[in-house]
């Protein structure tokens, strides 16, 4: 089972059981707070360091829950301490594993460039070399001039804007895009259908 078996509500041959809602939307708000301070950091001060670590811890948090298990995940744990699992609301989790999913290929893309841009590994000859290089450029012009905002629109910014909506998205109006998204594929019949799970709200009914 990959996490936890409800007696009244869980299916035979169910193998992705149900996550608490509360659990995973606190865990959320955990994570949109270490991403903004990344986000700050890189956008206002071009400073990669202390993004890297924090970006680093989420993108281990979300391969903790998708390939092992939700009671895995560092923030997760951590809320679990503080809630009754008596008010636990209970929603499907396999839809919050696709949507975990995106959370990683975001966060890792996410990580990749600021690998780039730290200039910690080199990027690849050709086009992505040119278009570091660009972004660099900018980064340094916009230093020297004292800009407010030193970093150019590009795609890592583009990549930290989707997770800042997302995040924000699923910890404060409870709405899981990643989810609904799930579902959508599901009716449209490119993703495999297990009707016995639930969102909140219904947002993502299948």
């Amino acid at each position: 089972m990959y996490w936890t078996p409800l007696p009244d509500i869980s299916k035979p041959h169910d193998r992705y059981g149900f996550v608490d809602e509360r659990e995973i939307r606190i865990a959320t708000g955990i994570m949109l707070i270490l991403w903004l301070f990344s986000f700050f950091f890189v956008v206002f001060k071009a400073e990669f360091q202390i993004p890297l670590i924090l970006v680093s811890i989420i993108v281990i948090d979300f391969l903790s829950r998708i390939l092992i298990s939700p009671k895995c995940s560092l923030f997760g744990s951590f809320v679990r301490i503080f809630l009754k699992k008596k008010d636990a609301i209970w929603v499907g989790s396999v839809q919050k594993r696709f949507a975990w999913t995106i959370g990683l290929i975001l966060s890792s893309f996410t990580l990749y460039c600021i690998l780039l841009l730290w200039e910690f590994i080199a990027p690849s000859p050709g086009p992505q070399m040119t278009a570091v290089s660009g972004i660099l450029e900018g980064i340094r012009a916009n230093l020297a001039q004292g800009s407010l905002i030193v970093m150019p629109m590009n795609p890592t910014i583009i990549a930290c804007l989707l997770c800042i909506i997302f995040m924000w998205s699923e910890s404060v109006i409870g709405y899981c895009v990643g989810c609904s998204l799930y579902a959508w594929l599901v009716k449209k019949g490119w993703m495999k259908s297990y009707k016995w799970q639930n969102c909140a709200d219904g947002n993502c009914s299948i």
